[in-house]
C-alpha cells in the first residue's frame, strides 16, 4: 500500500473541508439566497465525499477485502475490519447516498438539508482523516 497515494487524497480532502468550513459561517438566509454559496458547498461536499470513498476503496483493495455489493457499505466494511471505528463507519455511510444525490439527482437537492449538513457534519471528515492517518502510522 502506497502511503503517498492516500496522503495525496487526504490533502485533497483537507482542502475541500477547509472550503466548507469557511462557508459554515454564512447564515441560513444568505445561503438560501445565494446560488454561488450553494454551488461552492455542494461541489466541495461532493469532492470531500468522493475522496473518502476513494480512500476507502484503496484501503479495501490494499487489505485484499471483497468490496461490498452496495457502495454505501464500504465504510461499514472498513469498520468491521477494524480499519476505522465501526461507530464512525455507521456515522459516515450515508455520505455515499448524499454524494449520489449531488451527482445524479441534483434536481432533488434541498438547500436546507445541505445547509444543515454543512453546520453539523463537517467533523465527520476530520475524524475520518485522523483515523486513516493513525491506521497508516501503524502500517
Amino acid at each position: 500500500m502506497d502511503k503517498k497515494v492516500i496522503g495525496a487524497r487526504l490533502k485533497k480532502l483537507n482542502h475541500a473541508v477547509a472550503r466548507l468550513k469557511k462557508m459554515k459561517e454564512i447564515s441560513a438566509a444568505a445561503f438560501e439566497r445565494n446560488q454561488d454559496y450553494q454551488d461552492i458547498v455542494e461541489r466541495n461536499f461532493q469532492v470531500a465525499i468522493q475522496t473518502c470513498i476513494d480512500i476507502a476503496n484503496y484501503l479495501i483493495a490494499g487489505a485484499n477485502l471483497t468490496a461490498p455489493d452496495e457502495e454505501e457499505n464500504i465504510f461499514i466494511l472498513l469498520g468491521r475490519n477494524k480499519i476505522i471505528p465501526l461507530k464512525l463507519a455507521e456515522q459516515i455511510k450515508g455520505m455515499v447516498g448524499f454524494r449520489n444525490i449531488l451527482v445524479h439527482d441534483y434536481l432533488e437537492i434541498e438547500t436546507a438539508q445541505v445547509y444543515d449538513l454543512l453546520q453539523k457534519r463537517l467533523t465527520d471528515f476530520d475524524k475520518f482523516a485522523r483515523v486513516i492517518v493513525e491506521y497508516l502510522d501503524k502500517k
